[in-house]
């Protein structure tokens, strides 16, 4: 539906401009339906003792604002660990500090010391839904637009179809399912949590990793990665992906080594200013510095396997397989950590390897898709929540794949529908699934039809000038077209998941499995997502290993009989926090004058 209004707006079959107002609205829209989700119930609302999220988020707000930071992750007698202890990074307890003092200024009773556990006025609330809105409106939308016109601008996309400096329908379309994913603002603004402040500040990251500005986008993606230790998720993917081009990029060692070495600088460095006011906190009984113990305090609660291999109920291998091979019985709490890691390395290594031998821009979304996705399915102590990792680069991804961009999302919302049914949030998981399905359906504005294509059978790589088409992706499938096979997978998604919505409502539960709803919608969610699993994997197979090199050839050809086409200059002023890349040719080299010795 978005598709069709956006290309009739454009004119010229859609290749023409937008109007200006167009993504302000799309900007408003996105921030109506975090509104609308708002006002629903949160995570253990009116359910004491220990409450849930919201709960969570509020007493991290008051224990920041009132006691020394050096006991924001230690148990004091006014912070006690077993009631939502912090168990984030660091710039997640800023966050909260910064947070907690403007709540505080607005309605001080809401974060009072020991005496405002389970504090839920509706103005308070309202408070603290408002400033998961201004995180989104802060980080993540911001950070879906920028995303949008760095990859557009970064040589990847060749296709410019407006040639003024309005938005084109395609790129409108992409920002759109960026920013009205329903999971993210199912999560965040009805069970409630700051999933936008990391996930934007990922995108942040990407979006100067596709300029080039990878010393920025590496400083960007730490920051993620010390707001949320869930975005450990991307670290491979950014690893092999900034590896690679490190190694393919510059012919000599020495050129390769200062190249790495800056890069791990500029980790270490961040990740040092990010730590050190607990490295530098003082005892004020011995009047000394914490030090490494200060830093080691905050590492033992990021790590809590107390936990176990998973909670609840997550759509991931351990937890869908666990009635087969009751993995908790069967395992310690150390063997199931040491089996989850050998269990995701394995999954991931295949897609890091690729990305660090043929790294491209292309390569490194898919990338992220698959580490993102092997982390989810494998890794210990995942949960639920952890879905919204893998959803990200599925839609980053939108330009490439507006199908995998339209149904995953999809597949993310339902898997979470245990966690949502139990908040209370059933209305607003159908409104926004729906809305989402409509606003998605018919793919993206201009999207080549999919009727010539077969699936992996015509994707091509060009090397020295000899085309080899690419072996079948499923062979059983492979002279089915590629739009066909997934109008097939997106009903059988919908029907599935309608068929196990209608069993839970007619059809109650044996006593002896109560849960038995739950575990049907995991084990369905698993299949999808190992699916999805398989094919990323697949289509970063397909992706050129000379996608970058023909995107710096163009710039910087030098004979005229290759017929490069010159880089066409950005239109777009990116958001000046990633924007600017570290190397800039891209003006193509005048050839030189005939009449001289070939």
């Amino acid at each position: 539906m978005l598709a069709t209004v956006l290309t009739s707006l454009a004119g010229r079959d859609g290749r023409g401009a937008l109007p200006r107002w167009v993504l302000p609205l799309v900007f408003g829209f996105a921030l109506a339906m975090r509104l609308a989700v708002s006002t629903h119930p949160h995570s253990g609302e009116g359910v004491p003792p220990m409450f849930g999220d919201f709960e969570a988020q509020r007493h991290w707000m008051e224990i920041t604002i009132h006691t020394p930071l050096r006991e924001w992750y230690v148990s004091t007698k006014a912070n006690d660990l077993k009631y939502w202890g912090l168990d984030y990074p660091p710039l997640t307890a800023y966050q909260s500090w910064l947070y907690g003092k403007c709540v505080a200024a607005l309605e001080p009773e809401a974060v009072r010391l020991t005496t405002s556990r389970g504090y839920e006025t509706d103005s308070s609330k309202r408070i603290m839904r408002y400033s998961v809105i201004v995180s989104d409106a802060v980080f993540l939308l911001p950070a879906a637009y920028a995303f949008v016109r760095a990859w557009y601008g970064s040589g990847v996309s060749s296709r410019r179809t407006a040639k003024s400096r309005g938005v084109d329908a395609k790129r409108a379309w992409a920002f759109a399912t960026l920013a009205t994913a329903p999971a993210q603002i199912l999560i965040d603004h009805g069970h409630f949590q700051y999933n936008g402040i990391s996930l934007g500040l990922t995108m942040y990251a990407v979006a100067a990793v596709l300029r080039d500005n990878d010393v920025f986008g590496s400083i960007l993606f730490v920051c993620a990665l010390n707001h949320k230790q869930m975005s450990l998720y991307f670290a491979p993917a950014f690893f092999a992906h900034l590896l690679g081009k490190s190694l393919k990029r510059n012919k000599t060692f020495g050129s390769r080594f200062l190249t790495i070495a800056k890069l791990g600088l500029t980790v270490v460095l961040t990740f040092a200013i990010v730590w050190a006011p607990f490295f530098l906190a003082t005892d004020p009984n011995t009047n000394t510095r914490d030090g490494l113990l200060g830093v080691g305090r905050v590492l033992s609660r990021l790590a809590p396997l107390e936990r176990g291999l998973y909670e609840d109920y997550v759509s991931n291998f351990w937890c869908a397989t666990n009635p087969l091979f009751k993995w908790r019985s069967r395992m310690s709490v150390g063997t199931a950590a040491r089996a989850a890691l050998v269990a995701t390395v394995t999954a991931i290594a295949p897609s890091m390897a690729r990305e660090i031998k043929n790294p491209s821009k292309e390569g490194f979304l898919w990338c992220m898709f698959n580490c993102s996705l092997g982390f989810f399915l494998f890794s210990f102590q995942a949960h639920e929540k952890s879905a919204l990792l893998p959803l990200l680069p599925a839609l980053l991804l939108a330009p490439l794949d507006a199908d995998l961009a339209a149904w995953f999302p999809i597949v993310v919302s339902f898997s979470m529908w245990p966690l949502l049914r139990k908040d209370r949030l059933s209305v607003a998981y159908v409104a926004m699934v729906v809305a989402f399905a409509a606003l998605a359906d018919g793919g993206a504005p201009g999207e080549e039809s999919h009727s010539e294509t077969t699936v992996g059978a015509r994707a091509t790589t060009s090397s020295g000038g000899r085309t080899k088409t690419r072996r079948a992706f499923f062979s059983s499938f492979a002279s089915l077209p590629r739009g066909a096979l997934w109008r097939y997978v997106r009903v059988a998604t919908f029907v599935g998941a309608a068929g196990l919505h209608g069993l839970e409502v007619f059809v109650p539960p044996p006593a002896r499995f109560p849960y038995l709803h739950d575990l049907l919608v995991t084990s369905f969610c698993f299949a999808l997502f190992a699916g999805a699993a398989a094919y990323g994997n697949k289509r970063q197979r397909l992706v050129s290993p000379e996608v970058d090199a023909k995107a710096r050839a163009a710039p910087r050809a030098t004979r005229a009989s290759r017929g490069a086409q010159p880089a066409v200059a950005d239109e777009w002023s990116l958001v000046r926090l990633a924007a600017t890349p570290e190397s800039k040719t891209t003006r193509r080299r005048k050839p030189k004058k005939s009449g001289g010795k070939r």
